[in-house]
């Protein structure tokens, strides 16, 4: 079969699926990311978000079917870590900083595992990541635990784009921050963005999620019911419906 002229996305995420026995928590979601896209995706607790990222890393485990593509090739056979040098790197939703280790030396272990480097270029990306989500030089040498909420939130998406992902995916990043926290995380956000690196962003926090999202998807019982401008999405009845219920949303 001749292949297509037209270029392929940068991510495409092909009838995946995930089954935990008679359990489908991902439910043959399909969709594409262009490059330099901020893709938004939401849903009621237990959609399937997080396992969806699961499975595109490999970390814990990867599709029980479909096909997961980085610019056309196939990287679901692919182990978890092959997958980060590969370009697609990760957070998740609770605190996964080294507690004991300073904020220099986690971002450090970020260049090493992610993107396979060592020496003075792991040093060099992982000083520029922390320049790049604003932490100061004086947090630098603090332990990670020893940082407030936002700093380990600011380390924690330094600690993977130190592994020059091309694409970064964010679990519920403003989970316990204050409002204002939450403004200089959207402008954090844009700044990963700016420099080239393409977003995809599960979170709860929906004025987050729409000031920064270009393309929105919603999962429900693991499967798509949305998708599309996220002044839409929001308005689309089965959205309404699924997170305020039939009786609520008809009101």
């Amino acid at each position: 079969m001749a292949q297509s002229t037209h270029e392929a996305p940068l991510l495409e995420v092909r009838n995946v699926e995930r089954r935990f026995g008679a359990l489908v928590a991902v439910n043959d979601v399909s969709f594409t990311v262009p490059a330099g896209q901020v893709f938004g995706i939401a849903g009621p607790n237990g959609s399937g978000k997080s396992t969806l990222f699961n499975v595109m890393t490999g970390i814990p485990f990867g599709p029980s079917g479909g096909k997961v593509l980085l610019e056309g090739r196939e990287i679901q056979h692919l182990r978890a870590h092959e997958i980060s040098r590969a370009g697609i790197a990760r957070t998740f939703q609770k605190d996964a900083e080294f507690a004991t280790l300073s904020a220099f030396e986690n971002a450090y272990a970020g260049a090493v595992y992610c993107a396979g480097l060592s020496g003075v270029q792991a040093r060099d990306e992982a000083a520029k990541a922390l320049d790049d989500v604003g932490l100061g030089e004086e947090r630098r040498d603090k332990a990670a635990g020893d940082l407030t909420v936002f700093e380990r939130k600011q380390l924690m998406i330094a600690s993977a784009i130190a592994g020059r992902p091309r694409i970064l995916l964010l679990d519920e990043p403003a989970a316990g921050l204050t409002r204002p926290e939450v403004s200089a995380l959207a402008e954090l956000i844009r700044t990963v963005n700016g420099r080239g690196v393409t977003v995809l962003l599960i979170e709860h926090v929906l004025p987050l999620l729409l000031s920064v999202s270009q393309h929105l998807m919603i999962l429900n019982h693991g499967s798509v019911i949305a998708s599309g401008k996220p002044a839409e999405v929001v308005r689309d009845p089965q959205v309404v419906e699924a997170y305020l219920g039939k009786r609520e949303a008809a009101l």
